[in-house]
């Protein structure tokens, strides 16, 4: 297997990371309104944001090797 076909398969990886913690911010916000799961929705978004941060790193740093 080509380098070049493996880091996009890692950046492939990245993307389907940032969109499941994109998945999970947005069921954090929705948990968040009504008034007795307003903590819960805020961990949740915690969550969802942690693993969109990653999932980005991960997609620059495999684009970034691949443009190098």
């Amino acid at each position: 297997m080509e380098e070049s076909t493996l880091i996009l398969t890692y950046a492939g990886m990245g993307l389907a990371v940032m969109m499941v913690g994109f998945i999970v911010f947005l069921q954090g916000t929705i948990l968040e309104h009504p008034e007795r799961q307003q903590i819960l929705g805020q961990r949740v978004r915690t969550i969802g944001t942690g693993l969109l941060a990653i999932g980005l790193a991960y997609v620059v740093g495999c684009l970034v090797i691949a443009l190098v």
